[in-house]
């Protein structure tokens, strides 16, 4: 016992161990980005919890009572720590990437499988407190849940987590069994992983429709919206029930006597460790598997010849650097899934939007339909994709955001080649500004088909987007020339540790707030010119014009101080 506490302490304070910072300014520095987040991200936590305390006032009238509601919830909480948690799976226990280090300890490989399983459990465990915080609580507040409910709130840290962790390991297994087929096929692998993230999503998205999120399955003589919800909440709360374990659970929460409070309770708890013993007994075997296919040098026996794809020509170096660097990328898998996924994400959130809206609002049809109906519609629609995208945007792009520390060691490599500064950094520049405009491009062009904007909405949205997205590329490259994270062996390692994603936040947060009111200044000016169209092709022109001078000041502060940055890097 003592040895696997030692080691899961190690494995778990490891996965999140950052480096000490150098000195009190820039520990300042980072306590204050931290408090501005915080800021940021309080307005919209905030509206999480006041929607949930409306949905327990709500549920009071349900004939059933809210446990049907409360178990939907703890549902919902079971699949954002599903989505974080298969990749812990993969890459922290199934794939044994560590096995050349763990094996010589003095520890049985059960022993070291169960801290891997642990640490992946304490990272559930982690994001299910988040939810509950955010969820749960609000909704036994609004629903005037009895004192029991809160108590078990602190048991469901430790049992709503099983669920995720089982249906995850039997998502984890076949891929990583498949990713150790193909050996070091990094494309492969990274096609597997996007194939792996879309199947999700889909059956995320059937889950939603079949719990009648999603199909707009309204009367058409409903005309109160609460009634609306209480039927829709009616609905689910009888579909939940398939879900044994989370019914029970919740139902002990939300229990008035003892004795349905300890039936349910006993039976949540037995099926709660039942999913744990599936657990493991399905992970184990597949854990020594893969232990002795990577001990016997399992995977590809595919024999590479020693040539190099590099060949720098007179003409064309910074070609061939963008392109070695994008073959790289793609033959990498733990950067190549991250990579693609950025790219995707703005067009999949069009989408999901859009089924969204497409919901049904009465005798007057989607809600999406109702809405184009309104003259402002075309104005205001336009300016909130503008500025959501482009602060998402910004945070998502893996391309700009880790330029440096996705090279890892490499960098070092870099340093001593014939090719100046200079050249190296508009290889960065070109390649993460390129497969931004594509995602830009078919996010507007998302935005046009689905949402009936018009295309010369389009194109100045386009235009807004690439230019934002490329002055916010230019900080957060020069925040990792400063401080790149160097010498991960887990590129997961490096997103969780590096404050590059948080710093992209925050400068998307700000370049929106400041599209948003220059936006809304001439919407209200739009108003009282009595929809004057000359001033809305100056807002446009306008907007540009911020986003361009914005994009300008970022690129000169990345060259003027970038060349001392990269100096400054050592082994």
């Amino acid at each position: 016992m003592k040895k696997f506490i030692s080691l899961t302490k190690l494995l778990f304070v490891q996965q999140y161990r950052v480096k000490p910072t150098e000195s009190k300014k820039r520990r300042g520095g980072t306590i204050a980005t931290y408090i501005i987040l915080a800021v940021c991200f309080a307005p919209m936590l905030v509206m999480i919890a006041i929607a949930m305390f409306g949905l327990g006032k709500l549920s009071q009238g349900l004939e059933e009572g809210g446990a049907g509601v409360c178990a939907m919830l703890i549902f919902m909480s079971q699949g954002a720590v599903l989505l974080f948690g298969i990749p812990t799976l993969i890459s922290n226990v199934f794939t044994v990437k560590d096995a050349d280090k763990l094996l010589f300890l003095p520890i049985r490989s059960s022993t070291v499988f169960t801290a891997k399983l642990t640490v992946a459990y304490l990272n559930e465990v982690i994001t299910t407190a988040v939810m509950l915080v955010f969820m749960l609580l609000p909704f036994g507040i609004g629903y005037s849940a009895p004192v029991g409910y809160y108590l078990l709130l602190l048991l469901g840290l430790f049992l709503i987590p099983l669920l995720p962790m089982l249906i995850g390991s039997i998502i984890a297994i076949p891929l990583s069994a498949l990713i150790t087929k193909v050996g070091k096929n990094g494309v492969v692998k990274t096609i597997l992983q996007t194939v792996m993230f879309f199947l999700i999503m889909a059956v995320y998205l059937f889950v939603m429709y079949e719990l009648g999120f999603m199909d707009g399955s309204v009367e058409e003589d409903s005309t109160d919206i609460a009634q609306i919800l209480l039927d829709k909440l009616q609905s689910v709360s009888v579909m939940v029930k398939y879900v044994h374990s989370n019914y029970t659970f919740a139902n002990a929460m939300l229990a008035t006597t003892f004795t349905v409070f300890i039936v349910n309770l006993l039976i949540a708890i037995a099926e709660n460790v039942l999913l744990l013993g599936l657990v493991i007994a399905m992970a184990l075997p597949f854990y020594h598997w893969m232990l002795t296919k990577s001990v016997e040098g399992g995977g590809s026996r595919r024999r590479k010849t020693a040539k190099s794809n590099l060949q720098v020509k007179n003409q064309g170096v910074v070609k061939e650097l963008i392109f070695t660097d994008l073959k790289r990328i793609t033959r990498e898998s733990q950067i190549g899934f991250q990579s693609i996924l950025s790219l995707i994400m703005l067009p999949v959130m069009v989408v999901i939007f859009y089924l969204a809206f497409g919901m049904s609002a009465g005798e007057e049809g989607k809600l999406i339909d109702v809405l184009k109906q309104f003259e402002l519609y075309q104005i205001i629609a336009p300016l909130i994709f503008v500025t959501y995208m482009s602060m998402l945007g910004i945070t998502s792009n893996i391309f700009g955001l880790y330029p440096i520390s996705r090279e890892n060691k490499s960098i070092y490599l870099v340093k001593s080649l014939p090719v100046s500064f200079n050249k190296y950094l508009l290889s960065k520049v070109i390649l993460a500004t390129a497969v931004m405009l594509i995602s830009d491009f078919l996010t507007c062009l998302l935005i046009v088909i689905l949402f009936g904007v018009k295309w010369y909405y389009g194109l100045a949205m386009l235009c807004v987007m690439a230019m934002l997205s490329f002055g916010g590329m230019c900080i957060t490259t020069l925040v990792d020339l400063k401080s790149p994270k160097l010498g991960w062996t887990n590129f997961n390692q490096s997103l969780k540790n590096a404050k590059n994603s948080w710093i992209g936040l925050l400068i998307g947060l700000v370049t929106s707030l400041i599209v948003g009111i220059v936006g809304g200044l001439f919407v209200i000016l739009w108003y009282f010119t009595k929809s004057g169209w000359y001033v809305l092709l100056i807002m446009w022109l306008a907007i540009i014009g911020v986003c361009v001078a914005f994009a300008f000041v970022c690129y000169k502060i990345m060259t003027k101080n970038a060349q001392k940055y990269f100096e400054a890097i050592e082994p």
